[in-house]
Parts: structure tokens; sequence; C-alpha cells
């Protein structure tokens, strides 16, 4: 009879036993289940022009040069092909987290220095946490340093200009991505008491991946409120920036390569000062190259970019 009753209760505990280890299991599962983030919605941290919800990895380097070539309309071929009157622009920028970037830059164009501050506020994501768009903030301070003639009064500060950009973005598939960038360009001081010193677009950008390596890109900023410029003692409206081309990515270098209407490389410049026609032939080539370094190196792997 005691043997009976000793088998009994090993035999209810062992079930008991049983019953614990499968609720374990279960709980393994759920805590196993994780959350997968997009990477790689555009392939650089600039669409063309504008920015992309894109930054480097955290302590990555990034060295950019922004090259645009004279117009077409502009004796292109007296002009070397536009090379005599190119614009440049050389930039340093440097992720001190995964989600914050600052860079410095320096343009040929009215002899632009330019500081700036690039930040994730939501990435897109599945699994636990389910998110279906990225949004990245970007705000830059610019500062004109042409010399003024002798006889113009000019304080420092009225060289001063600023942009403020929401970047909103979602890859939608492996090949193609879609980005909507609201956008505020303040200027210090403008040429006439008719311009306004606020200018705000709503940049749209799209990209479209060909092959591993190859994509075509396609971005437009439309002003909401129209700038304008001084022409010949007349206020005449500027146009929107209207970019199409194509990224190349080789290794840690990405090429890309783009006709716009824009010849300025600086957000204030190209997003309220573009000129230019594309039926009137007030077309210029760029390109932009990008090159990474990775200066400290992640103490566990960590998604890139």
């Amino acid at each position: 009879m005691n043997n009976k009753v000793l088998i009994f209760f090993f035999s209810l505990i062992l079930s008991q036993g049983l019953t614990a280890q499968e609720d374990l299991f279960d709980l393994l599962e759920e805590t196993t289940e994780s959350t997968t983030y997009t990477t790689a919605t555009f392939k650089g941290t600039k669409v063309i022009n504008g920015q992309s919800n894109e930054i480097p990895a955290k302590g990555v380097m990034q060295f950019l040069i922004l090259h645009r070539f004279g117009a077409f309309s502009d004796d292109f071929l007296y002009n070397f092909f536009g090379l005599d009157n190119a614009d440049i622009r050389l930039g340093f920028d440097y992720s001190i987290t995964d989600w914050l970037n600052v860079g410095i830059g320096r343009s040929s164009f009215q002899k632009t220095y330019d500081g700036s501050v690039k930040f994730k506020l939501l990435r897109q994501s599945t699994g636990v946490k389910n998110m279906p768009i990225s949004v990245t903030g970007y705000a830059a301070i610019f500062i004109n340093t042409l010399k003024v003639p002798d006889n113009v009064i000019q304080e420092d500060y009225h060289k001063l200009s600023y942009a403020y950009e929401l970047v909103v973005a979602r890859k939608f598939s492996d090949r193609f991505s879609m980005a909507i960038t609201p956008s505020l360009v303040h200027f210090n001081l403008v040429d006439a008491s008719d311009q306004p010193n606020d200018i705000v677009a709503l940049g749209l950008g799209g990209r479209y991946k060909f092959t591993k390596r190859v994509s075509l890109n396609i971005e437009y900023f439309p002003q909401l409120i129209r700038n304008t410029r001084l022409e010949s003692g007349q206020l005449i409206d500027n146009t929107n920036s209207l970019s199409i081309g194509f990224d190349i990515e080789t290794g840690g270098h990405i090429f890309q390569l783009f006709f716009s209407n824009s010849r300025g490389v600086l957000d204030p410049q190209f997003i309220a000062q573009t000129s230019g026609e594309w039926q009137n032939g007030d077309i210029y080539f760029g390109f932009n190259i990008s090159r990474v370094f990775t200066l400290k190196k992640p103490s566990i792997p960590e998604a890139g970019f």
C-alpha cells in the first residue's frame, strides 16, 4: 500500500514538473520575439540634393564631395563642359550614436560654411515594435563669407541662413522607397522688403532599385511659399528644384550622378534660390561622392545603413 502511495505522489510531481517545463518553453518562445528594423530605405544620406532618412552607423565618419558643373545653356562647350563655372562642396559628418549625426562643410558658391545636426526620431520596423515609417530630423546653419563693398553696411548675422527639415520615409519593398520632406528655410537678410524671409517647401523623393548596386532617384521640391529674386530692379519668381539621377554603389563609395535645374548644393540654395528651368536648358550635371570610415568599431554587431 505504501509503495502505491509513493508511486501516486511521484507521478503527480512528475506531471507537474512537465507542465511547468512546457510553461517555461512557452515563456521562452514569447521572449524570443524581436523587432526587425528596416535598413537601406535610401542607400546614401542624400536622395539627390535633399536629405534622406539615413545616417551612418555609430562611430562612422563620412566624407562627402558635392559637385555641380555649369548649365548646358551657359556656353557649355566654351566653359569646358561646364567645368569652368562649377560649384563644389566638401563636407565631413560623424555619427556620435546610432541616432545622432553632426556635420560641417564648405561650399565654393558664395564661399559658404555650414554646420548641421541630423537625428533619427522613428525607425520603420516590424515585430514587437511595428512602425510603418521612418522619421529623421535635420537642422543646419549657413554663413555666406563673400566680401561686401566698403560702402555697404552689413552685420555678420545678416549673412546667416537656416534650414529645418523633417524626412518622413517608407521602404515599400526591396526595390521601391519614398520620402516626404516638409522644409523651412529662413534668411536673416533678403534683397528687397517684398521678399519673404521664410520659405516653406514640401520635398518629394523616390528611389527605384534596378540591381543590387544601381538605383534610379527622383526628387522634387515645390515651394509652398514662393521665393523671388531681384533682377534688373524687378522681383521674379524662383522655380522649384527638380532632379533626376542614379545611385551607384561600389564598396565603401556611393556615387550619385544626376541632372538638376538647381546650381546650389546647399539646402537654402536649391530649396529657395533655384532659378533654372529645364525647358530653357538650365540643366546642371552633377555628382555626389561619399566615402565612409569606421573610426570606432561597435562592441556588438549593429545594423548598418
